[in-house]
């Protein structure tokens, strides 16, 4: 199943934008990552370095840093409505294929975490981490840079938190940094194309009109 994952990152890759490669070298990178590091001889380090038990809870915080700092700088910059509701549908989508794709992993890979509980593969926490982060380059790496190194700051310590607490083996970090940044990547790719279908398909609009003398509705239909 692992290397399914990986061959889906693959497809994703080449077939969802293929003018532009250049976005998903890093989530390639960091699937091929994963797949090397998915051996006994990695886990057998892991366990050597890091220290049993659970350090802190902070790496279930950080992993929605990037996602804050999202939504806060869209509320403080006064989005319009349209703008608004196309930055609303592009991260509902990419959430849920990145939710999607690392639940579905887990319910069918049930590995062992570090710390002996299961369903280790892959880490949710960092794919919401780097998904947030992801999105935030999209928007603001050229009007806000420093928010958008602070993002991937935070979702690198996130991936490192997960591994320092026993709860994730590196192969599943970079799984999960690999499916958010795709996610993100691909809700970019498709969302035009869904937004298109939707107002295809919704041409029916009903409008309520109040008025001092009389109540009524207008209704249009689109053909």
């Amino acid at each position: 199943m692992r290397i399914i994952a990986l061959i889906c990152l693959l497809t994703f890759s080449v077939q969802a934008e293929k003018p532009s490669f250049k976005k998903w070298k890093t989530p390639l990178a960091l699937g091929i990552a994963s797949g090397l590091t998915y051996n006994p001889f990695a886990k057998q380090i892991q366990t050597k370095i890091v220290a049993p038990g659970r350090i802190t809870h902070l790496d279930d915080y950080l992993q929605y840093g990037p996602v804050a700092m999202y939504v806060g700088l869209n509320i403080a910059e006064f989005k319009n409505k349209e703008e608004a509701f196309d930055q609303a549908g592009v991260f509902l989508l990419g959430t849920g294929i990145y939710v999607a794709t690392t639940q579905g992993l887990k319910a069918v890979i049930t590995e062992a975490r570090p710390d002996g509980s299961e369903k280790t593969f892959s880490s949710g926490h960092t794919a919401t981490a780097f998904f947030g982060a992801t999105v935030l380059a999209h928007e603001y790496r050229d009007s806000h840079p420093e928010f958008v190194i602070a993002g991937y700051a935070l979702a690198t310590a996130t991936g490192a938190l997960r591994i320092a607490n026993n709860k994730h083996w590196v192969t599943d970090v970079l799984m999960g940094s690999a499916i958010g940044i795709a996610s993100a990547e691909l809700a970019y790719i498709l969302y035009p194309k869904v937004r298109h279908q939707w107002q295809k398909l919704n041409r029916f609009t009903l409008t309520p009109q109040v008025a001092p003398a009389y109540y009524g509705a207008s209704m249009s239909i689109g053909f």
